[in-house]
């Protein structure tokens, strides 16, 4: 599991180095990367779930929960908005 947050948070990285190189509309910042929808979201939150399952840390744990409904949630609104636009 360590390794799995490890290279998810590595795929971050990697979505925000595609994010700069394009041409910075929010179409860009809520696009998906490998596989993972709203990826600016998605990544760092599974990470962090993986994280405290790994350690057996309930309040990471909790706390990732939390995360993620919140800002999983705002990004794909702002996502279904932005395709909604066009």
């Amino acid at each position: 599991m360590c390794f799995t947050a490890f290279v998810l948070m590595i795929f971050y990285e990697c979505y925000w180095i595609k994010y700069f190189r394009s041409e910075r509309t929010l179409k860009n910042q809520y696009s998906s990367f490998a596989g993972f929808p709203v990826a600016g979201a998605t990544l760092q939150v599974i990470a962090v779930l993986l994280l405290g399952l790994y350690s057996m840390n309930l309040v990471v744990i909790v706390s990732g929960g939390i995360l993620g409904i919140g800002h999983i949630g705002l990004h794909l609104m702002h996502y279904k908005e932005i395709i909604g636009t066009e």
